[in-house]
C-alpha cells in the first residue's frame, strides 16, 4: 500500500507539472478581429466557427469569407489586413520579436480572393522577413499598403503606398522562404506607378504591368486609402486603423530618370527646362535629339519595358518651346497642356498638345506613330510635324521634342516631359 501511495504521489506531481507548463506557455494571439460583415468562418485545428468581432487570431488560422463576408484584422504590431468576400487567407506565421525587431517574421497565404494588407512594425523593421504567397507567386514588401487578387489562373497586385516585389514561385523562389524573391523573374511595383497593376498569369514567362482599366474585375482592386466599401448597400465603413506609412521617401525617385539637355551654351529665351549638354550627359545616355534639344536617360536600372502590356497614360509635367521665324528670329512660346498615351501591346503612341506663340496664336499639334517596346523610343514624322521621344526604363516618365513646320519656313518647336 505504501508503494502504491508513492506511485500515486509521483503521478500527481507529474500531472501538476504538466499543468504548470501549460499555464506558463499559453497559445498566444497574434491579432484580433476588429470588424466583420456578412458570413465568415475561422478554421482552426480542423474545426470551424463563425467569426465575430473581438475574436483572437492565432498563427495557423484560416479565414474564409462568404459571398457577403468581410473581415478586418488588426495584428499585434499594428498591421492591418482586410479580407474581402469569397476569399481564403491563412496566417502561416506571425512572430513579433520586440527585443530584436529585425528578427520578426510574417507569412500569409492568400489561397483565393482579394485581401488588402497594410504593413505593421514587424514588416517595416524586417521587410526581408515578410511574405504573402498565392498559389502562383510570392510577394515581398518595402513598408507597404497593397491589395492582392488571387485565383487559379492569375495573381494581380495594386500598390496604394510603398512598393512590393512579386516573383513567380519556382525553383529559385520557394513558398517556404521569407521576404522578396530575388529571382530573374521578380518585378517591383511602386505606388508612383499610378493606376497600374502587376499581373502574373499561370505558366506565363514572367509578370507584366497592366493599366487597371484593362483588367477584368479590376473594380475589386481600385486603391482605397482611407476607407473601404463593404456589403451590397451604400454604407461605407472606415478602416480607422488604416493609416499607412507616413513617409514614401524611400520609394519615390529622388531625381528624374529623363533630363533634357541643349547643345548651345546659352538657353533660348524662356527655356527653363534644359541643362547644358555636358551636365545632362553625366551618368545618362542620349536617346533622341534635334540639334537644340537632346533627351538623356538614366539607364543604370533594370529595363522593364519589354515586360509591359496595355496602355499607359501620362500627364504633362514640364515643357519649353520657341517660335523660329522664316528669317531665323527666335521668340518664346508655351505649351499649355496635352495628352500622351503609350500602347505597349500594339507598340504605338499617340499625343496631342496645345501650344501658342505671339506669331502663331493657339496651335494644336497631334502625332501618332511607332513605339519600340524594347528600348522605349517612339517616333512620328509627317510633312509638317516631327515628334521623337523616349520613355524611362521603369515606365514612369516620358519625354519628346516636337517640330511643327509652316509653309513660310517658320517652325514652332519645343520639348516636353511627362509623368505617369
Amino acid at each position: 500500500m505504501k508503494r502504491l501511495g508513492v506511485w500515486l504521489q509521483l503521478g500527481l506531481a507529474v500531472l501538476l507539472s504538466i499543468a504548470a507548463v501549460g499555464r506558463c506557455a499559453p497559445v498566444l494571439e497574434v491579432g484580433r478581429v476588429t470588424l466583420t460583415i456578412g458570413a465568415s468562418e475561422l478554421q482552426r485545428a480542423g474545426q470551424s466557427q463563425p467569426i465575430k468581432k473581438g475574436d483572437g487570431i492565432l498563427a495557423g488560422d484560416l479565414i474564409q469569407t462568404g459571398d457577403s463576408g468581410h473581415v478586418h484584422i488588426r495584428f499585434e504590431d499594428g498591421a492591418l489586413v482586410s479580407v474581402r468576400p469569397n476569399s481564403l487567407l491563412r496566417v502561416d506565421e506571425y512572430r513579433v520579436d520586440r527585443a530584436h525587431p529585425a528578427q520578426s517574421s510574417v507569412r500569409f497565404t492568400l489561397e483565393q480572393g482579394v485581401a488588402r494588407a497594410i504593413s505593421g512594425a514587424a514588416a517595416q523593421a524586417a521587410h526581408e522577413r515578410f511574405r504573402l504567397n498565392t498559389p502562383l507567386v510570392a510577394i515581398g514588401v518595402k513598408g507597404t499598403d497593397f491589395t492582392t487578387l488571387s485565383d487559379a489562373t492569375r495573381t494581380v497586385v495594386v500598390v496604394n503606398q510603398g512598393a512590393i516585389v512579386l516573383a513567380p514561385l519556382d525553383a529559385q523562389c520557394s513558398a517556404a522562404a521569407l521576404g522578396p524573391c530575388a529571382s530573374p523573374r521578380a518585378r517591383e511595383l511602386t505606388a508612383t506607378m499610378t493606376n497600374t497593376a502587376l499581373v502574373y498569369h499561370h505558366n506565363a514567362p514572367e509578370p507584366g504591368f497592366q493599366p487597371l482599366n484593362t483588367l477584368k474585375g479590376s473594380d475589386q482592386l481600385r486603391p482605397v486609402m482611407q476607407q473601404e466599401r463593404q456589403g451590397s448597400g451604400n454604407v461605407t465603413y472606415p478602416l480607422a486603423e488604416s493609416q499607412a506609412p507616413t513617409s514614401l521617401a524611400a520609394f519615390v525617385p529622388q531625381q528624374s530618370d529623363l533630363t533634357w539637355g541643349r547643345w548651345p551654351t546659352q538657353a533660348l529665351p524662356g527655356d527653363a527646362l534644359t541643362q547644358s549638354f555636358m551636365a545632362a550627359f553625366q551618368g545618362r545616355q542620349i536617346t533622341v535629339g534635334d540639334g537644340y534639344y537632346f533627351l538623356f536617360r538614366n539607364e543604370t536600372g533594370s529595363n522593364l519595358l519589354p515586360t509591359l502590356t496595355g496602355q499607359a497614360s501620362f500627364t504633362l509635367q514640364s515643357s519649353t518651346a520657341y517660335y523660329r521665324s522664316a528669317g531665323n528670329l527666335y521668340s518664346p512660346a508655351t505649351v499649355q497642356g496635352g495628352s500622351l498615351t503609350l500602347d505597349f501591346s500594339r507598340n504605338t503612341f499617340n499625343t496631342q498638345i496645345s501650344a501658342t506663340s505671339m506669331a502663331t496664336g493657339p496651335q494644336t499639334i497631334s502625332a501618332s506613330g511607332a513605339l519600340n517596346a524594347s528600348n522605349g523610343l517612339f517616333l512620328s514624322s509627317t510633312a509638317d510635324t516631327h515628334v521623337a521621344g523616349a520613355v524611362s526604363f521603369n515606365s514612369l516618365q516620358a519625354g519628346y521634342f516636337f517640330n511643327h513646320f509652316y509653309a513660310s519656313g517658320a517652325a514652332l518647336s519645343g520639348a516636353t516631359l511627362w509623368g505617369r
